[in-house]
């Protein structure tokens, strides 16, 4: 049998870009790398590897046509082939060929009336992307003879919650996409020539990068088609995404060269006069009044989570985010000493939010601002728990009207510095504000991290060092709260500065 030409995930692929598809297919005889997949990517996938095997058992009694090798799909075709011929009740991986692309459907099921298509995904909904796969699917599958009568896209119910063992039929809901698959068939039909004729040319296709290097998906050449692009460039500035590719494409490559008068939204403005002119802009007036906001003592709070698609614990949904961890710094008078305290689960599959809660509510006491970075966050962490766990709601309640947005006097730009590059994110403020205060040095630098480490705890995959790894996660959580003391006084220096 012959080797294919294009897969599902390549087809995808050039679909988003057709340079990316050609460097995929020659990037080893170019002598091109591809992006490293990050510690997150390889979760997100293994994540989807579990999601479709667990979506089995919603149809149970199936023959798995899944391939034992990838280097040859042949004796997957034939057993889908058989299985088809046996009526069999499901098929499981059902491989096909026509004209050259491959793809495996997930599910096949047989009903009265003919064949059902599911393709599984571990998403809260059908994203439009899903449906141009189960468009190229349809369009396999009736090449190779096959007269399906439906496909759906098969994802999690975003209502579900947990209550004791997982319940397959429930945890998943499905969209039917028939009727949109078939609307595509001919889009199809010539974008498989399209991309066809790519992998065979001589040459790599001249497509410049845009938007599309991360839409649908980041792409694993943006290394090395980004490799010209500096660090810092017009494709930095915040605000709307069409602005900065139209000055990219005009030949602009930093914000400093953006000529005077050119059409940009005010905060795209000052972004551009803070890189050209160097100098920091404080809005006192600005910042005094977020300051009257404050009433003491001074909780600076900050949550961790974690966000498994299958629900872990009882009373959780899908991709729900699940707090686990938090920080908490104190200060009981302005210019007074500050305290620590922190939460950090035990990283077993015992539910942390209930001894979280219970210290939680007793570290915040009942008056005083709480104080957050980027308020809706930590606010619709609480809500999500006030609704799980109705014990503790008017608590939380009374927690959340205290809680003050450290982010707003960034986000509205009473204090920009160059070095925030048009962002008000603590990442990008704490060095603009405090330098010497770093994540760089720490084991664990980013909460993506922090949330990987801990589920791969929970769920028993974590092979390092528990101990010190625990002492890691508290200490990047810690930082978040420590540097947001820091960031406050330095707001309230600024108001201060200049005054006898």
């Amino acid at each position: 049998m012959a080797r294919h030409q294009l897969s599902k995930s390549t087809f995808m692929r050039g679909c988003q870009c057709l340079k990316s598809l050609y460097l995929n297919k020659h990037h080893r005889t170019l002598g091109i790398c591809k992006d490293p997949l990050s510690a997150q990517q390889t979760a997100i996938f293994a994540a989807g590897t579990l999601t479709g095997e667990l979506a089995q058992q919603k149809y149970p009694g199936g023959v798995d046509c899944t391939p034992e090798s990838f280097y040859d799909f042949a004796p997957s075709i034939v057993k889908t082939r058989d299985a088809i011929t046996a009526c069999a009740p499901a098929i499981y991986e059902a491989t096909f060929m026509a004209n050259g692309v491959l793809a495996l459907m997930d599910i096949l099921v047989l009903r009265d009336d003919g064949w059902h298509a599911y393709e599984v995904k571990s998403t809260n909904s059908t994203k439009d992307q899903h449906i141009e796969d189960a468009a190229l699917q349809y369009w396999v599958m009736r090449e190779s003879g096959l007269p399906v009568v439906s496909i759906h896209i098969m994802h999690f119910d975003p209502a579900y919650v947990r209550d004791g063992a997982i319940d397959v039929q429930e945890l998943f809901t499905d969209d039917d996409v028939t009727e949109a698959a078939l609307g595509k068939q001919d889009a199809i039909t010539r974008q498989i020539e399209v991309e066809k004729a790519v992998l065979t040319a001589h040459a790599v296709p001249a497509i410049a990068i845009g938007p599309h290097c991360h839409s649908p998906y980041a792409c694993d050449f943006i290394g090395h088609c980004w490799s010209e692009i500096p660090p810092y460039s017009v494709l930095n500035l915040r605000g709307k995404s069409e602005t900065k590719w139209a000055l990219f494409n005009e030949g602009y490559r930093m914000t400093r060269d953006i000529p005077e008068g050119t059409d940009l939204q005010w905060k795209q403005q000052l972004q551009v006069n803070a890189d050209k002119t160097g100098e920091t802009t404080i809005d006192k007036a600005g910042i005094a009044a977020f300051l009257e906001r404050l009433v003491y003592p001074l909780y600076y709070f900050d949550f961790e989570t974690i966000m498994p698609g299958v629900p872990i614990f009882d009373h959780s949904r899908p991709y729900q985010q699940i707090c686990v961890q938090y920080s908490l710094h104190i200060q009981h008078e302005a210019g007074g000493a500050v305290e620590h305290f922190e939460f950090l689960g035990d990283g077993t599959d015992a539910d942390p939010r209930p001894p979280l809660l219970e210290q939680m509510i007793a570290d915040l006491g009942t008056a005083g601002s709480v104080i957050v970075y980027n308020e809706s966050f930590e606010d619709g962490r609480l809500e999500e728990m006030a609704r799980d766990f109705p014990q503790h709601a008017a608590a939380i309640t009374a927690i959340r009207a205290r809680l003050i947005d450290l982010a707003d006097p960034f986000r509205a730009k009473h204090y920009y510095a160059p070095e925030m590059r048009g962002s008000y994110s603590i990442k990008y403020v704490l060095p603009a504000l405090i330098p010497e205060l770093s994540y760089n040095d720490l084991a664990i630098q980013e909460g993506g991290t922090a949330s990987l480490t801990y589920l791969q705890m929970v769920t028993g995959t974590f092979d390092g060092d528990i101990d010190q790894t625990r002492r890691d996660l508290i200490a990047y959580c810690t930082l978040d709260t420590l540097a947001m003391v820091k960031i406050m006084a330095k707001l309230k220096a600024a108001v201060t500065e200049g005054q006898s």
